[in-house]
């Protein structure tokens, strides 16, 4: 007889205890265990338990390779069980690992691997990580949201998602208690039922007087200097629409005679142009789009172009300004030596269309759905003891369940984006399909697009700065858990299951542009490094770029306006305050919007920053070596930028790697 010692822990979430009986059985290379239940005396599988049993065996049963868990009511009702790891000790003294990290329902028998991670070529057990991927494949099924946008999850609402998917109590409670309050307060103050103009803009404040920081304050005082404005375009949302200007477009007819007072004396615009100092904000992507209403009022949609010059004094100052792709006498160039409010209000219509090209392209499409595309192929592609869902899983966190939770309330019928927005929901997806069109590789490769951009020699880009060093951390990660992995570029190539999670990828969430530059199949080890790199970043920090400042930045709604109620205007010296005001959207869609950047931009209560890893997928030393590098390399990183922030007027933290969320949750 033998006896192994069997440890096993139960999680800390809410109800994640049982009062069913578990019963375990151990799989060897041998032979397999008696069916053992697990009974201490007294309760066992309590909130965060970590029990010892002993299981008998007639022979040693070799090496442990698996376990299967048998879950059975003890009384008539079952209750769930969230299991985190189990740990199994051999008579020999060798411990083998079983990260289990999810709930356990029904009374079906669940099996899990021993935590090496296993490539599919490499792997004796090839029937059972094919019968595990096909359990999860009739769970997890793709669905077109709609056409010519990224597939996402078949479900049909946030309530119908598989357990393990869901948020947690304390992420639910908060987010719930948020949007509560929050109504209430707006609707206290009657804010959210008025459909009038704003009649000051000192009136605006009161919206977010019971959730001020500094940033707000910030903004506040600096949004109408053209200094702040050309500062967004590097550090504020969406850092990355911004390129150099080496030739004026054609459709953007902008003569030295229009610029030279802001230019300055002796200072000529081709000579500018050669010298490398002119960078241009193009949103021709918003040329078509339809506008939608608000309160059942037409709204209106700009296309405009932003020429900005960066000062021997280091600012990025605008030059001019043109609210149509169509050059003519009723597209005027609005110029920083026009009267206050024509200037306002054109720098206004750029950073309306800021709005709708942010939160549609740069944060919905390309974190939220590109992640929600990563994350599905991840789970139906990769077991659960491939390396690279080890990679990955962490990454994935309450993906589904935001994305769900967004098409439902966000971008869905009568939602904030069909309501509160200039775009509608119409508009929302022409601009997203449209951004698809657009998207290359290229722009997702921090380093590759700052390259494609020109903007290396920009002082004080912060994101650039700060973004590079966060890339180059995770790519040294990536690099050593592949290298650990994958002997050769041959060992790439041959695991079948890598090449069809990304052709998935490729199909669904690229609909099989070639153009995109997006692969189909990987070659190499490089291939798959830049690839990975790029997922883990796109999720991470990027998202955290495009979603954390969005209160900060847009609670005073005049710096970030999600509608605009008049058309641009179409000749200059005819705008006053009461106009401004009259175009800026309603008190209520202020309202509305200001609530919902404050919910998404908020600190969700439990969340896993980067780089930290609190459920052990990997099992090995080696990796979990390369994880403390990776942390220790992270440290070094927000340590350098929280010296830097306190020399700054307003510090850029969004990518602190403290303030950084491992996945895209809200």
């Amino acid at each position: 007889m033998v006896v192994y010692t069997v440890r096993v822990s139960t999680g800390t979430y809410l109800g994640s205890q049982t009062t069913d009986w578990i019963i375990l059985t151990l799989v060897g290379t041998k032979g397999a265990s008696p069916q053992t239940w697990l009974d201490n005396f007294g309760p066992d599988f309590y909130h965060g338990a970590d029990s010892k049993y002993k299981i008998t065996c007639p022979q040693d049963l070799g090496d442990i390779v698996l376990i299967q868990f048998t879950k059975k009511p003890l009384l008539v009702l079952q209750d769930s069980w969230y299991c985190n790891f189990v740990k199994v000790k051999s008579p020999q003294g060798k411990t083998y690992n079983f990260p289990v990290y999810q709930w356990i329902e029904g009374s079906n028998t669940m099996e899990f691997r021993e935590g090496k991670g296993l490539t599919a070529p490499e792997d004796p057990l090839s029937d059972h990580r094919k019968k595990e991927l096909e359990e999860k494949q009739e769970s997890y099924k793709w669905k077109e949201y709609a056409p010519g946008l990224p597939h996402c999850l078949d479900v049909k609402s946030f309530c119908d998602l598989e357990t393990n998917s869901k948020f947690s109590f304390t992420k639910c409670a908060l987010l719930v208690s948020r949007i509560t309050v929050t109504a209430v307060e707006q609707r206290l103050r009657g804010y959210s039922t008025s459909k009038k103009s704003w009649e000051s803009l000192d009136d605006i404040k009161k919206v977010f007087c019971f959730h001020k920081n500094d940033m707000i304050e910030y903004v506040v005082e600096h949004w109408k200097e053209d200094a702040f404005f050309g500062y967004q375009f590097l550090n504020g949302l969406n850092p990355t629409f911004i390129r150099k200007c080496t030739k004026i477009p054609p459709y953007f007819p902008v003569t030295q005679e229009m610029v030279a007072s802001s230019l300055g004396k002796g200072t000529i615009l081709m000579e500018e142009l050669a010298k490398g100092t002119i960078y241009i904000a193009d949103y021709k992507i918003l040329d078509g789009i339809t506008a939608g209403q608000n309160n059942k009022v037409q709204q209106y949609i700009a296309a405009p172009l932003c020429l900005l010059h960066l000062t021997p004094e280091e600012e990025l100052l605008p030059l001019a300004i043109q609210l149509s792709q169509t050059p003519g006498p009723e597209t005027p160039i609005f110029l920083p030596s026009d009267s206050e409010w024509d200037w306002i209000l054109a720098k206004t219509w750029v950073r309306n269309s800021h709005f709708h090209v942010h939160e549609a392209v740069a944060h919905l499409l390309q974190t939220h759905m590109l992640a929600e595309v990563f994350a599905l192929a991840t789970i139906r592609h990769l077991p659960m003891c491939h390396p690279l869902y080890k990679l990955l899983i962490p990454h994935i966190r309450y993906t589904f369940n935001i994305n769900t939770l967004a098409r439902e309330t966000l971008i869905g019928k009568n939602g904030v984006f069909d309501t509160a927005t200039g775009l509608g929901r119409e508009g929302l997806n022409q601009l997203c399909q449209k951004g698809l069109e657009a998207l290359t590789y290229s722009s997702l490769c921090l380093p590759d697009d700052l390259e494609d951009r020109d903007v290396f020699s920009l002082p004080n880009y912060y994101y650039r700065d700060d973004g590079l060093e966060i890339w180059a951390a995770i790519e040294s990660f990536v690099s050593d858990i592949v290298d650990f992995y994958y002997s050769k570029d041959e060992a790439v190539r041959e695991d079948y299951e890598l090449q069809g999670w990304i052709k998935d990828i490729f199909i669904k969430g690229f609909l099989s542009r070639k153009s995109s530059g997006i692969p189909s199949s990987f070659s190499t080890k490089v291939e798959i490094k830049r690839f990975l790199t790029m997922v883990i970043f796109t999720v991470s920090a990027q998202h955290a770029v495009v979603n954390n400042g969005q209160y900060g930045h847009g609670a005073w709604m005049p710096n970030f306006p999600s509608s605009m109620r008049k058309p641009p205007p179409r000749s200059k010296g005819t705008t006053h305050l009461e106009d401004y005001l009259e175009t800026l959207p309603a008190i209520n869609t202020t309202c509305k919007i200001i609530g919902t950047l404050y919910l998404l931009s908020a600190p969700s209560g439990d969340s896993v920053t980067l780089g930290n890893y609190p459920n052990e997928y990997f099992t090995e030393k080696e990796p979990q070596q390369f994880i403390e590098d990776f942390q220790d390399r992270l440290n070094k990183i927000s340590k350098k930028i929280e010296k830097r922030n306190w020399s700054l007027p307003i510090g850029y933290h969004h990518l602190n790697p403290p303030l950084i969320e491992n996945s895209v949750s809200i």
